[in-house]
């Protein structure tokens, strides 16, 4: 079975099926909201109900209560790692082809059910339908993905030889046990494919959601256990990352933990889960990243694939364009166009179909947005600036003009606010992004190939795009293109989508027969 991409609204437009996109959608918009207002339980082996309770409402209007989810204490905690740890041999045993064909079939019911969880998605994290579906997309090329490569790799056992006569011997990379999975809230995809790699090679995952897509995470954690993965090795545990997330990642029954978030309480796992003994910690902490516009570009491609960048999902990816260096010789006329080009990406509900961009998450990121913005000078604001008062957390595309703050320079924003800033020559470009302590995602704009070469050469950023019109940093797609973050930006130095992401979550064994 080749692997292809599932790419919905591309594949639908291509088959002239734009229309029933769009109808499609529409319909789940208003058949999820079925799945509103009401209360979902912790999934332990059962369901589990606790005392306290999170509510989250959507950011779409600032009233829309999605559901109420467990405040999860730490005695179920600890139920959980017990159950995940006492079943994870059970999975493991069902055999590598047995579990791959678990993932397809999941695959294949998120394929079938995939209009309704990015209609979820656009109510939880205002995403408008196309990201949605992309998103969607993403989590089904995973699975998928990941299930293929086990495949083809035979379980990771191989034969390595005789080194004495009359002995056989073979390396068998066996599971951990035990992970746990704290997830972030801008990717649906990210929540799955963290889910995905130490669960498909037979480890338990214990999944602690974003709080802020708590029910499309209930629900595909529902659908791997309709799939047949067994409710003792697949768990849902919801609550705060503070409270429930450090209860688990420093219990001794936790063998290793996925995070992706922010750098701060990346690295706060990364030492504190250690504590006790060393673990497994695979920590994806964010980017800064910077495109750099040559005087050699098309400066029309380029002020897209910037603005896209940019402001798509309102700046709120790892991978999101937030410092563009531009070469002085067109600094000017670049800005001009980027600012001109900006203003039309329309702000709006995330329901409607011609929005480009929703709302903010939540409350805390549109207040963060005004403290940011009442910082800047109001001649360096190229555009934006200001909360959109409407309800909901709506904000505008915000342009800054060579600010030389190095807050707003360096530091990761995750908002739909762009530094602009000019640059002599590609290598003083280079060396401003190699200086920063994120390295997760960047590209440059020139149609010069020996610029693009001492540019893919010599920076030091893990995925890399050279003149890409739809998203100048952004975009990467599972199998081609490997998502992979250096330096604070992650831990393993290896990518979602690779061949090389499952192995992270194996320990090998050398075994030794004497005939």
């Amino acid at each position: 079975m080749p692997f292809d991409n599932e790419n919905t609204y591309i594949k639908m437009v291509e088959k002239k099926e734009e229309d029933l996109f769009h109808k499609k959608f529409e319909e789940s918009l208003e058949r999820v909201t079925e799945l509103f207002d009401k209360e979902y339980p912790n999934l332990v082996d059962g369901e589990i109900v606790e005392q306290e309770k999170l509510t989250h409402i959507s950011p779409v209007d600032g009233k829309t209560q999605v559901g109420k989810f467990q405040m999860s204490t730490k005695e179920t905690s600890q139920k959980a790692v017990g159950i995940a740890r006492d079943h994870y041999r059970e999975w493991y045993f069902k055999g590598y082809i047995a579990r791959a064909e678990i993932f397809l079939k999941a695959a294949e019911i998120l394929s079938e059910e995939k209009f309704d969880f990015s209609a979820i998605l656009s109510y939880e994290n205002g995403k408008n339908r196309y990201e949605a579906m992309g998103d969607v997309d993403e989590a089904i090329d995973f699975m998928r993905y990941y299930a293929l490569n086990l495949i083809e790799n035979q379980g990771y056992a191989r034969f390595t030889g005789t080194a004495y006569y009359g002995e056989d011997s073979k390396s068998v990379m066996k599971p951990y046990g035990v992970f746990l999975v704290v997830a972030p809230f801008n990717f649906f995809s990210i929540t799955v494919g963290m889910v995905s790699g130490p669960l498909l090679v037979g480890n338990s995952v214990i999944l602690k959601p974003s709080s802020d897509i708590p029910l499309s995470s209930f629900k595909f954690v529902e659908l791997m256990h309709r799939a047949g993965v067994p409710k003792t090795n697949l768990i849902y545990l919801s609550g705060s990352g503070g409270r429930v997330g450090r209860t688990l990642y420093t219990d001794d029954g936790i063998d290793g933990v996925v995070f992706t978030g922010s750098r701060d309480i990346g690295t706060k796992i990364y030492k504190e889960s250690q504590e006790k003994r060393p673990k497994v910690a695979i920590t994806e902490m964010g980017g800064k990243d910077t495109v750099i516009v040559t005087d050699k570009c098309d400066i029309d491609k380029a002020v897209e694939g910037v603005a896209r960048s940019a402001f798509g999902y309102n700046g709120q990816k790892c991978s999101a364009c937030s410092v563009a260096l531009i070469d002085e010789k067109l600094y000017d006329s670049f800005k001009k166009k980027l600012a001109a080009f900006s203003s039309r990406l329309s702000i709006d509900d995330p329901r409607k179909k011609e929005t480009f961009a929703g709302p903010v998450i939540n409350k805390e990121a549109y207040e963060k947005f005004q403290r940011i913005v009442e910082t800047i000078p109001k001649d360096k604001i190229l555009l934006g600036g200001k909360r959109i008062p409407r309800d909901g957390y709506y904000v505008e595309n915000t342009i800054l003009d060579n600010v030389g703050d190095p807050k707003i320079e360096r530091e990761e924003l995750f908002l739909p606010i762009l530094a602009i800033k000019p640059i002599k020559s590609l290598k003083e470009g280079i060396e401003f992004v190699n200086t920063m302590e994120y390295g997760l995602t960047g590209g440059i704009f020139s149609e010069d190939k020996k610029e693009i070469e001492y540019y893919f050469d010599n920076v030091d950023v893990g995925v890399i795009y050279a003149n890409r019109r739809r998203g100048g940093s952004t975009g990467a797609m599972v199998a081609s293109q490997p998502f992979v973050g250096w330096k604070m930006s992650g831990t393993s130095g290896k990518g979602t989508g690779s061949f090389y992401y499952l192995q992270q979550f194996l320990r090998e064994q050398a075994q030794t027969i004497v005939r």
